[in-house]
């Protein structure tokens, strides 16, 4: 006797054969693809000016008129020496902020420093003002003011490389003047008591004269005998 296979179960079994037929496979669905980094130009230009700020500052010694600028300024110029074509991002920013910082030095520093120099410029004109200088030695004298109002205006614009230079200028040159009046009222002085010393010693001779006519008898010269 034969065995009997149920309807049903050959009926899913052939089911199941097309099912797997005629399903195509499932394949993953594809990556998203991540956006690439934009590439940063290394700060060059940045570079530069933080390390020409940096001179600058050293230059006239401004470090000591706010050091906490200075300090924060250099910190941040290594960190972006540092990071250099490393990460040219972090790079430019530690520039940028290097260069605010030493721009806050010699704004700072720059007119405390001016104010040094002019306060030097002055005692040495006072120097020469005091010998009477604009009158002895007029012309150098003169040339030297000249330098040092130019140098008030440099000063009041805050063009520190100008106004420093004419400032030292202008000192030099009164102490100068001052050297030159104070030769010339020496040489006076002697003078005058050259003459002082003359007029003494002639005056000395003159009364010796007449003592030396009055002892031999001789009458004094201008009294008609």
């Amino acid at each position: 006797m034969r065995k009997m296979v149920p309807w049903a179960a050959l009926l899913a079994a052939l089911f199941l054969a097309v099912s797997c037929a005629t399903t195509p496979p499932q394949t993953p669905p594809p990556e998203t693809p991540q956006p690439e980094k934009p590439v940063v130009a290394a700060p060059d230009a940045e570079l530069a000016q933080a390390k020409s700020l940096q001179q600058k500052a050293d230059k006239y010694g401004l470090a000591e008129y706010a050091p906490d600028d200075y300090a924060a300024a250099t910190k941040d110029l290594k960190a972006g020496q540092d990071a250099y074509g490393k990460d040219n991002a972090a790079s430019k920013q530690s520039l940028t902020r290097a260069i605010d910082e030493f721009t806050t030095v010699i704004t700072k520093g720059g007119g405390l420093y001016l104010a040094k120099l002019q306060a030097q410029t002055d005692a040495s004109k006072k120097a020469a003002d005091d010998l009477k200088a604009s009158v002895a030695v007029k012309e150098q004298y003169a040339q030297a003011n000249d330098v040092y109002q130019r140098a008030l205006k440099e000063k009041n614009a805050g063009d520190l490389d100008a106004a420093g230079a004419d400032l030292r200028q202008a000192c030099d040159m009164f102490d100068a003047v001052t050297v030159v009046a104070q030769q010339k009222k020496d040489n006076a002085t002697r003078s005058l008591e050259g003459t002082k010393e003359t007029m003494v010693a002639s005056e000395k001779k003159a009364a010796d004269a007449q003592k030396t006519l009055k002892d031999e008898g001789f009458a004094s010269s201008g009294n008609g005998q």
